[in-house]
């Protein structure tokens, strides 16, 4: 069975409930890291979100032969050690699977598909690594490998050395747990630079790719194609060109206010209070440039051409689409003033 049809078939394992909010979002973030590593080198990757483990990677979106199972876990303060991720707690006198444990289950469930099994953390584990990056717990000292080994054939008897000890590694991750948002910023920043060049604003983009990246974070739809999982579960390198695209696309064809001004038969108070709420409305876009922005823009546009045909002037246009603009886009901001709104449909029509 290839890997397609393996990661269709494969049932995924109960996860317990939602993990924490701030985990979540810290692994989210940690996903996005990897994935604009992964872009970066030229793979061409499909990252998944909360498929069957924390993170997954393929080696390939299309062809897939080889998956890297992450689990991420944060800590406040404290080291990680063998004996902390072999630990099994027990629950009305049945133990639990240990971390190491549950990343082992994966080789159980998906065999020779496993290409690393990865403990990733904000905290080092000094036993394997002490700064930032990845290594194997191989390079441990060898009684301490011998101890990992024999707590795993104690929780799981398939479990043999040194054939899937060396698919265990360690990841100590560059994100701090109080700033790891700045800093993924901060990289976005920098991966557009290189991408598309410094004119696109960041933060925008950043918003758009943390959404992107939370939806594939729910509950799985019901597909029966691996290019519907991959659609619904995965982030994959012709997922991030396409959006690099749009966010050059829209930033490059961003109407200027001047442009319309000019054409803007209005009182010159009422023009100053909507050339304000221009400015307000982009920002806004900016900073809210997800699924339910796109929703909106989309229908407001619709709205507007259709009032184009009767329209004499830019003013026409305002007019003839302006109540049906406003329930578009005050279920989008329930606080749009009438200047917004008018502002919207100019912005939106003129792009």
């Amino acid at each position: 069975m290839s890997i397609r049809d393996t990661l269709l078939t494969v049932p995924q394992r109960e996860d317990g409930g939602r993990t924490a909010y701030d985990r979540f979002e810290y692994q989210t973030a940690w996903g996005i890291s990897k994935l604009l590593d992964l872009h970066i080198a030229g793979k061409n990757y499909a990252v998944g979100f909360e498929f069957q483990d924390d993170i997954i990677s393929l080696d390939d979106a299309h062809s897939p032969s080889k998956a890297v199972f992450y689990q991420v876990k944060t800590k406040e303060t404290g080291d990680w050690s063998f004996a902390k991720i072999t630990a099994r707690t027990s629950s009305k006198g049945v133990k639990k699977s240990s971390f190491a444990g549950r990343m082992f289950d994966h080789v159980l469930r998906f065999g020779a598909v496993v290409e690393k099994l990865v403990f990733v953390s904000n905290q080092c584990m000094p036993e394997v690594i002490v700064v930032h990056g990845e290594c194997e717990f191989s390079i441990a000292d060898k009684k301490k490998i011998e101890t990992f080994v024999a707590n795993l054939v104690a929780e799981n008897g398939a479990f043999k050395d040194p054939d899937h000890t060396s698919l265990f590694f360690f990841a100590f991750s560059d994100l701090n747990l109080s700033n790891y948002d700045h800093a993924i910023l901060g990289r976005i920043t920098d991966f557009l630079d290189q991408e598309v060049g410094s004119h696109v604003p960041p933060k925008a983009f950043a918003l758009a790719l943390r959404q992107e990246c939370r939806q594939r974070s729910r509950s799985l739809a019901d597909v029966s194609s691996f290019e519907g999982l991959t659609s619904s579960k995965f982030v994959t390198r012709d997922d991030m060109l396409n959006w690099l695209a749009q966010a050059k696309d829209r930033h490059d064809r961003r109407p200027e206010w001047g442009w319309v001004s000019v054409e803007l038969d209005l009182p010159y108070a009422e023009k100053v209070r909507i050339e304000r709420a221009w400015r307000d409305y982009e920002v806004e876009l900016l900073q809210r440039w997800n699924a339910s922005t796109i929703a909106m823009t989309q229908k407001l546009r619709l709205l507007i051409d259709a009032a184009v045909p009767e329209a004499d002037s830019l003013v026409a246009i305002v007019y003839a689409s302006f109540a049906a603009a406003k329930l578009v886009v005050r279920t989008w901001k329930k606080d749009a003033s009438d200047d917004f709104i008018k502002a919207a449909i100019l912005y939106e029509h003129k792009r």
